[in-house]
């Protein structure tokens, strides 16, 4: 056999290993303030809120006819909303993350604007539209991105960074490798990373703010008005406040004092980057 010959006959197997796709299509009728749960090994999620009393469920998964015979797309209805699974199956009948599988997995829900959502997937981007309710997103190895959602949301990331914009509600975000951003908060915001930034943005009244990194800068943008106690530290970098801060303890790495006559804690930690407070326009 030529050496030519032989790369592309290892180019045509490479090619019919990712051939196939298996999906999934499925709506059902359902009323306002039910819960999506969605259950997926490595999948992307993408979930959006309209103004239908449906639940649409799509997912596709794509890989070899074996890996697509131990794949498991189904969804289902009962008394507490519409649950969606996405798993593949190996021999012994046990499950496991998809991290060696070379494959794409999609899912893909609209769910009535009223709509609480749960979200677990070991390895993909989730992605949260224009819903209400309660929220919680979590992935092993992706991004999360929230916008438009008028709830409590709780979002966890073990490897990408995590952005919410547009919130009435309480924001609780946790990355261990990437960029938090929280944007037009109007709620309790608490934004934790261990490998990049934090930018923060607060809406309406002050319910608590923490920000904290190992190994970035932190932004905070507050309204003119906004009370709290500050309280503002860094190992590595310079803090700087466009607010009016009655400051008890003023150090270089160290920025402690009451905002606005004092309230609820406005809390910025660093360990390898700098701080600024600024004023919204």
């Amino acid at each position: 056999m030529t050496r030519t010959l032989a790369i592309a006959l290892i180019l045509m197997a490479a090619g019919s290993v990712h051939a196939a796709d298996k999906t999934f299509d499925k709506t059902f009728a359902v009323t306002a303030g039910g819960t999506l749960t969605v259950d997926a090994d490595s999948a992307s999620v993408r979930v959006s809120g309209n103004d239908s009393n449906q639940v649409t469920v799509r997912m596709r998964a794509s890989g070899s006819d074996d890996e697509l015979a131990k794949t498991t797309l189904d969804a289902v209805q009962n008394a507490d909303g519409v649950t969606a699974t996405l798993r593949r199956q190996r021999k012994g009948s046990s499950w496991f993350n998809w991290g060696s599988w070379n494959s794409e997995q999609h899912v893909e829900v609209t769910v009535p604007r009223n709509y609480g959502v749960s979200v677990r997937t070991g390895g993909g981007d989730v992605d949260l539209r224009d819903t209400t309710g309660s929220a919680v997103l979590r992935t092993s190895g992706g991004d999360i991105s929230a916008k438009n959602v008028k709830g409590n949301i709780e979002l966890r990331t073990s490897g990408g960074t995590i952005l919410a914009d547009t919130i009435v509600g309480d924001v609780d975000a946790d990355t261990s490798g990437g960029d938090v951003r929280l944007l037009h908060i109007d709620g309790k915001i608490r934004g934790n990373t261990s490998g990049g930034s934090v930018r923060v943005s607060l809406e309406g009244s002050n319910r608590g703010v923490s920000a904290t990194t190992s190994g970035g800068d932190i932004e905070l943008t507050l309204p003119r008005a906004v009370a709290g106690n500050l309280e503002a530290t860094t190992s590595g970098g310079d803090i700087t406040t466009d607010l009016p801060v009655t400051t008890t303890i003023v150090k270089d790495d160290r920025l402690r004092g009451t905002v606005n006559g004092g309230g609820q804690l406005i809390e910025a930690r660093t360990s390898g980057g700098s701080i600024r407070l600024r004023v919204a326009n």
